[in-house]
């Protein structure tokens, strides 16, 4: 439905054009009565809505009364001025005034059923000497006279992981004769939060554009936590009236990378001989939304100690799974015994993790054995020596 364009100030003032002979276009006189509109002739659609500002002057400031004498039936028509319907209006006469004249207009809307066509609709008004002048309105009304509103953006597709806000910004043009007030709504998949807003007009609800202006709409799209990769349509809709204009868009999640790296057992600590070596199991877990490949792990172990890791790379952990990799650890034949600690890594391209490895080394079993074989060549020694001299 065509909205009420940018008014037109209808003043009601002496002009003296009935001076100079001189009338505007669309303007019939009488006897010092003249009325007039710019526009005399318009195209409306079936249903649509028409404003004619319009312009009364006199001679001598008088009260002259209005009315529509002829309307197609099915057609509606309201004379308003100052906010309020009125069948009267006072003119200001010959005499300049610092006051703004009153606005004055005469809307007609056409009857949703009115077939293509012309049709006429006539304002006659009278003054208070009992004159008369009429001015005769047409309407063409045409299925295509109410031009279009439109829904665009030079980016209708994003892409990106699922924690991020994803922006888009519109265009929402009125092509039609006359201002609109739209509404926005937005709508997306299950657990999508997506909000449209009149650019510079956060907190309205609506905004009125002007007849061949346009608007700024921003859009912002979250997704929902842990959503998987793909493609995700969203839709907003623009809507005015009788008119509607959507424009579809779309987010390509490429899922968010996480990882997380631990023990099978969950116990961060290994006990080792010096010299010797253990196995300790590497879990590593995908926590994302999306697969992680090409992962190697690394350790950064004290001095010469040499740690391995079977496999040494991860082609691929799938969303919520997990793979597990053998480390081998080797300390040096000189460790001392006690404890130390030292990190595993975890990297992907597009995530990492680390956990500290406390290790406790210690002394090999077989040095006990041999000081217990000292001890006790020592002792048999002794035995042979007292035996041997302990009576002389």
């Amino acid at each position: 439905m065509i909205r009420r364009g940018p008014r037109i100030a209808a003043a009601i003032t002496i002009t003296g054009l009935m001076l100079t002979g001189v009338l505007p276009v669309g303007a019939v006189t009488a006897e010092g009565l003249t009325v007039s509109t710019p526009y005399p002739s318009v195209q409306v659609e079936p249903g649509g809505e028409v404003t004619f500002p319009i312009d009364i002057t006199t001679a001598a400031p008088e009260t002259v009364g209005l009315a529509v004498t002829a309307a197609p039936e099915g057609f509606e028509t309201s004379l308003r001025g100052g906010g309020f319907i009125v069948s009267s209006v006072f003119t200001g006469g010959a005499q300049p005034s610092a006051e703004e004249p009153p606005l004055l207009e005469l809307q007609v809307t056409v009857a949703p059923e009115a077939a293509p066509g012309d049709y006429e609709v006539n304002l006659q008004a009278t003054g208070a000497d009992g004159r008369m002048t009429d001015l005769l309105l047409r309407l063409t009304v045409d299925e295509v006279a109410a031009g279009s509103v439109s829904l665009d953006t030079e980016v209708p597709s994003v892409r990106g992981d699922s924690s991020q806000t994803f922006s888009f910004s519109l265009t929402l043009s009125n092509d039609t004769a006359g201002e609109i007030t739209f509404g926005l709504e937005a709508a997306g998949e299950p657990g999508w939060d997506v909000t449209p807003t009149f650019s510079g007009e956060e907190l309205a609800a609506t905004s009125v554009v002007a007849a061949g202006e346009t608007a700024t709409v921003d859009v912002e799209a979250v997704a929902p936590e842990g959503i998987p990769a793909g493609v995700y349509p969203l839709l907003v809709r623009a809507t005015g009236g009788s008119y509607t204009a959507e424009a579809p868009l779309q987010v390509d999640i490429t899922g968010s990378y996480a990882m997380s790296i631990s023990t099978a057992d969950g116990r961060l600590n290994a006990t080792v001989v010096g010299g010797g070596s253990t196995t300790l199991p590497i879990v590593i877990t995908n926590d994302g939304t999306a697969e992680l490949t090409d992962v190697t792990l690394s350790a950064s172990p004290p001095g010469e100690w040499e740690v391995t890791f079977e496999p040494s790379t991860i082609a691929s952990v799938p969303v919520a799974d997990s793979v597990t990799v053998n480390a081998t650890i080797t300390t040096a034949g000189n460790a001392v015994a006690g404890d130390y600690q030292w990190p595993i890594e975890a990297d992907a391209a597009d995530a990492s993790d680390s956990i500290e490895i406390r290790t406790t080394v210690e002394t090999s079993s077989i040095w006990g054995f041999v000081g217990l074989a000292l001890i006790a060549v020592v002792i048999a020694g002794l035995f042979l020596v007292f035996r041997r001299y302990g009576r002389r």
